[in-house]
């Protein structure tokens, strides 16, 4: 759900953000006063037409949110929302990011100013000349953490999924400002490198040891190939939440695709790679 401050805004409330999958997923509610319950809308009609021509309805099973189990879009797939609802009829259009495609990666431990000894990671990604590419970089690690008696003996343990803090100092990196503003993604363009191939660093902003109490087991890095209206959506979301916690800082607003609402209506490409550490 969209965060908002202004008690006398109306309109709605959307997020959809389709992929490369077989499945979509389109949340629909309203703006509420604080004050007021969420409020979910559930008779809506909406559908995805791909190409102007492949037409795929989707259907709600619970309130305010819609689905389409089998639709699958390509890289460059142009595609449009169209909604019918009691309060609001529109639609977006836009297109699919390019495909994606890790050419190089590697790991290493450096010793980073300010933070000690930890992880710093290198991708070589090929980036389309012919598309003006909006990238967003994430990390996981997957950590086992061992649980203790009272005379300081393992007896269980548990593994989990956590998001990494992640940072770099490339020039990409450095010319969205957005980026000081999140410490768990890393959003860029590839107007400095458009349509080469790209090698880029970034690193763990917390210091990588295995202690008694866990053990770091894969860390998973995640690149995606945004749309421009997701990508400025998730600058503005992060510079949004980053001044909700300041004392002296006003929100700002967050940027949106929708007419007259708010959230976004974007598309991804997305390639994964997986770092298994020694047991």
């Amino acid at each position: 759900m969209v965060p908002i401050q202004d008690n006398t805004a109306t309109g709605p409330v959307i997020q959809c953000i389709l992929n490369t999958d077989s499945a979509q997923t389109l949340l629909y509610s309203k703006v509420v006063k604080i004050d007021e319950n969420f409020a979910p809308i559930s008779d809506a009609t909406i559908d995805l037409v791909i190409h102007n021509k492949n037409r795929f309805p989707f259907s709600s099973n619970q309130p305010g949110v819609y689905q389409i189990e089998l639709c699958k879009l390509a890289p460059r797939d142009s595609f449009s929302v169209f909604f019918i609802s009691p309060t609001d009829t529109f639609s977006v259009t836009d297109a699919m990011p390019s495909s994606i495609e890790f050419t190089k990666t590697d790991t290493f431990t450096q010793a980073i100013a300010g933070i000690g000894s930890t992880q710093n990671f290198m991708i070589q990604i090929k980036d389309s000349a012919i598309d003006e590419n909006y990238y967003k970089i994430s990390a996981k690690r997957e950590v086992k953490k061992y649980i203790f008696n009272n005379a300081n003996q393992i007896t269980d343990s548990s593994i989990t999924w956590e998001p990494l803090k992640i940072d770099g100092n490339e020039i990409p990196f450095q010319r969205n400002n957005y980026n000081n503003y999140t410490d768990y993604e890393i959003l860029f363009s590839d107007e400095t490198f458009n349509g080469v191939l790209s090698s880029l660093e970034f690193y763990n902003l917390l210091p990588f040891s295995n202690t008694k109490t866990e053990k770091t087991l894969s860390v998973t890095i995640t690149l995606d190939n945004l749309t421009k209206a997701l990508f400025d959506y998730y600058n503005s979301r992060a510079a949004h939440l980053w001044n909700q916690r300041s004392i002296t800082q006003l929100p700002g607003p967050i940027q949106s695709n929708i007419p007259n609402g708010y959230g976004v209506i974007g598309g991804k490409t997305q390639v994964s790679w997986t770092i298994k550490y020694p047991n």
